[in-house]
């Protein structure tokens, strides 16, 4: 098992060259696991494609349901006084803190592109080169 963040689960579920990576990944390790934080941030990321003109809205939602199917039960619940916590150690926004939370009360690693996750939570978390 492993917690991806939002950056993972958008190249995963939009795909191409940057998608890659994240299938790789998946292939590796298909346990994917992720705060509830996750659905709204992919969500409104695919939201910006729309509004750009990148994707349809029927191809954002399928791409909800395809982040919904790979997550499956292991959206994890974290506390928000450990996520304020995490927060302030690592100079994180709640929002970040939230994946290393959820990481760290699994067990697991946590795969990210977010520089501000990798540099403040090295216990856990992983870049691209590692996955």
């Amino acid at each position: 098992m492993i917690v991806v963040d939002t950056n993972v689960m958008v190249r995963f579920v939009v795909g191409g060259r940057q998608g890659a990576d994240a299938a790789r990944l998946f292939l590796k390790d298909p346990e994917w696991a992720a705060p509830p934080v996750l659905t709204s941030e992919l969500t409104n990321v695919l939201l910006g494609f729309v509004r750009r003109g990148s994707i349809t809205p029927d191809q954002a939602k399928a791409m909800c349901d395809d982040a919904a199917t790979v997550l499956g039960p292991r959206v994890v619940s974290v506390s928000a006084d450990r996520v304020l916590d995490v927060a302030l150690e690592c100079r994180l926004s709640a929002y970040d803190a939230e994946f290393v939370v959820a990481a760290r009360q699994l067990g697991v690693r946590l795969a990210t592109g977010d520089r501000a996750i990798l540099s403040g939570a090295g216990d856990v978390a992983v870049g691209r080169g590692i996955w």
